[in-house]
């Protein structure tokens, strides 16, 4: 996010020669400064803060999206003015230049954010804020954030409290590719035009576009935070650089410049205020804040006297757009920390709190810009230094990944073994402690559990450890094997992760029958044959994973199949419909079981909340009191819906084998079962409880077999 600095690209000095007359930029002198612009900073970061903090602005995300195009219009101006004044580019200097603005006030709030989450955040989730304070040194988070996006089987993840730095990523990736890009066109068109120059970024602007569209629809938890899908918001940004930049700013401005800016300014408000919901960003919604902003830049440089430049450009909306970098870096870790602290305090953070903070932020930002951003920007240090300041910045990336350094060793009041030393086998543990005549007694200090309630998120059934599970854009189904490989009887697992948990208590089955288990896994995707919904859309790539799926099960029988999910509803075209889903599992059910493949229904778990392991970290001698409420857990599972299903396929070869009694046993279902921990986040079992739950799975499948048989 540039400052005054880069404003002056409006002042540029003109290229002195190659391109053609008429269309090389002149030298011009112009006011350099402009208010104007500032001014709409502030409005960015105004619509970024009051969305974060809870207030009715459920579009103000859109803000990010304005600093991409005025940081892409400044910096392109900056360096077409260069270009064209000197006839190259200087991508030391640049590259140091934005590492004394940017690079200081960022590393401070990643140290201090590790720093404050070293004692208020536990487990697993430290180590996961360790990882993202790393990447955002790197100025890579926003990769590594499309990546846990994508990653269904990571639906625990809460936000990180330097999220943020994705949007900060973004921009530096522009920043360090996009000089070169120009230094290239130099080389191969020497002395580049503004023809030139626009023809080379038009390219470039509407290949992002068009991959923003497609990516934003077909996958658009990762298209959010991706460079590729953003990268045209800057372009928009710098193509009005590279038009205006060099030329003569008019003396007076057009009659329609007034009224242009204030509707611009107005739809842009309109769109922070009412843009529809779950729409897919950025894709083309993105084009209703990035074009308004184009727009206001552009009458701002006409500077009507009686247009939004005179509101835009008032004493306290420049404040306000001066802070805007040091309140976008401090904001969101004030908020996320403060949540985090309130809950290491013992409290919950009203929503008055949460605006508070959000406007508490203003201090730090104040304090890190006056001392911290101001002195290393405008200061003389370093800064006919080029190759000196590329070193410093580098050492101060790596002083923000050393700062996540402790944050990574896992500190836990938790013990995984027995005084004795040694496990007791399964049938002791877990579910094996429930049944007839042993009621669960609900325990605040089992002595030790397994695995470590912190991070039993990482006890995962092996169909997740290989990968068995393919992800959402996959369509090709991967088949893997478990158990016994040349056992008489095969068992087929078919479904989503919430299927694969159970792998662990068919492999104990498996072991002990000589079964050979089969694999098919799929992030998200129901075993169904109704059209698939995700994210409150279209999923086609599990429509075409389920046909693919089924065609393989009908080349290569196996004996029975298993399957489970947590969906609710399918896609009817235009909405999610319940109705569709029952009546496309129990099609697709009723179909195996025709061509004598029984199927055997494992009904969904209940789900439990992300926050468990957190919980029980503060709690580790008052475990009851991270227990929940089994009612709610099973509605807002899939189990009503499977029983449904089972029923509507009135088949012989369809059965259900509900769970719950083992996994709930109570009106509250506990964290630890038997020292077993249950549940891990992301509304799954632990690969070990699933293990003590082998008796009922594969008897199950055994009753179903005698049934069908």
């Amino acid at each position: 996010m540039p400052t005054a600095e880069a404003q002056r690209a409006d002042a540029g000095r003109g290229e002195p020669g190659a391109a053609p007359a008429a269309e090389r930029p002149r030298v011009t002198r112009g006011a350099g400064f402009r208010p104007d612009v500032e001014g709409l900073r502030a409005v960015a970061i105004l619509t970024v803060l009051a969305y974060h903090a809870g207030l009715p602005l459920h579009a103000g995300f859109v803000g990010v999206d304005v600093f991409f195009v005025i940081s892409g219009y400044l910096i392109t101006g900056l360096l077409v003015t260069e270009l064209w004044s000197t006839g190259r580019i200087s991508w030391l200097r640049f590259v140091g230049r934005r590492i004394r603005r940017l690079l200081p006030a960022a590393v401070l709030v990643l140290a201090v954010t590790s720093l404050v989450a070293f004692f208020v955040v536990p487990g697993l989730r430290r180590r996961d804020i360790a990882v993202d304070v790393m990447a955002a040194a790197g100025y890579v988070v926003n990769w590594v954030l499309a990546g846990r996006e994508v990653d269904y089987l990571a639906s625990d993840v809460v936000p990180s409290p330097v999220q943020h730095f994705w949007s900060l990523a973004v921009e530096e990736q522009f920043y360090v590719v996009w000089p070169l890009l120009l230094i290239v066109l130099a080389l191969v068109v020497r002395r580049p035009g503004r023809r030139a120059v626009l023809c080379a970024l038009g390219a470039l602007v509407a290949g992002s576009f068009a991959w923003s569209v497609w990516a934003s629809h077909t996958d658009p938890a990762p298209a959010f935070f991706t460079t590729t899908t953003r990268v045209w918001e800057l372009g928009i940004g710098a193509l009005l650089a590279v038009a205006l930049a060099g030329r003569e700013r008019p003396a007076a401005a057009a009659r329609w410049a007034a009224p242009t800016g204030w509707a611009a300014l107005a739809v842009l408000v309109a769109v922070a205020v009412a843009l529809p919901r779950d729409v897919d960003w950025p894709g083309a919604w993105a084009l209703l804040p990035t074009v308004p902003t184009a727009l206001l830049l552009w009458v701002g440089w006409h500077a009507p006297a009686n247009g939004p430049v005179r509101v835009l450009g008032s004493a306290p909306m420049v404040w306000v757009g001066g802070l805007s970098y040091s309140i976008y870096l401090w904001h969101w870790p004030v908020l996320v920390l403060g949540e985090w602290t309130a809950g290491w305090a013992g409290t919950t953070l009203p929503a008055w709190g949460t605006v508070l903070l959000a406007a508490a932020s203003v201090l730090p930002a104040w304090l890190s810009w006056r001392f911290v951003e101001n002195p290393v920007h405008h200061g003389p240090w370093l800064r006919e230094r080029p190759r000196a300041l590329l070193a410093a910045g580098l050492a101060l990336s790596l002083t923000g990944v050393l700062v996540a350094l402790p944050l990574l060793p896992l500190r836990s009041p938790f013990t995984t073994t027995p005084p004795a030393g040694s496990v007791p086998p399964l049938a002791q543990l877990g579910a094996g402690t429930l049944g007839a005549g042993r009621p669960y007694v609900p325990v605040d200090d089992p002595g030790w559990v397994t695995p470590d309630p912190l991070v039993s998120g990482t006890d995962r059934p092996a169909a997740d450890v290989d990968r068995c599970q393919v992800e959402v854009a996959v369509t090709e189904p991967v088949a893997c094997e478990f158990g016994d490989p040349p056992g008489a009887t095969t068992v087929a697992l078919v479904g989503d992760s919430k299927a694969m948990q159970w792998l662990p208590a068919l492999e104990e089955a498996a072991a002990a029958r000589g079964w050979r288990v089969v694999t098919y896994g799929k992030s998200s995707c129901a075993f169904s044959g109704a059209p698939a919904a995700r994210a409150g859309g279209a999923y086609p790539e599990c429509d075409a994973w389920n046909t693919a799926v089924a065609e393989s099960l009908r080349a290569d029988p196996p004996d029975v199949v298993v399957t489970s999910g947590v969906a609710a509803s399918a896609w009817a075209g235009n909405r999610t419909a319940r109705a569709l889903l029952v009546d496309g599992y129990a099609s697709r059910w009723r179909a195996l079981a025709d061509e004598g493949v029984p199927v055997l229904v494992v009904g969904d778990s209940p789900l439990s909340p992300d926050d468990l392991d957190v919980c029980a970290a503060r709690r580790p001698r008052e475990l009851t009191q991270c227990s929940f409420d089994r009612a709610e857990a099973v509605r807002g599972s899939g189990l009503a819906v499977q029983r449904d299903a089972v029923r509507a396929a009135a088949s012989p070869g369809v059965g259900l084998l509900d769970l719950t009694a083992w996994v709930c046993p109570t009106e509250r279902c506990p964290v630890v079962i038997g020292h077993v921990a249950v549940h891990r986040a992301g509304d799954h079992v632990t690969a070990t409880y699933a293990r003590t739950l082998a008796p009922q799975v594969g008897d199950g499948v055994d009753a179903l077999l005698r049934r069908f048989g």
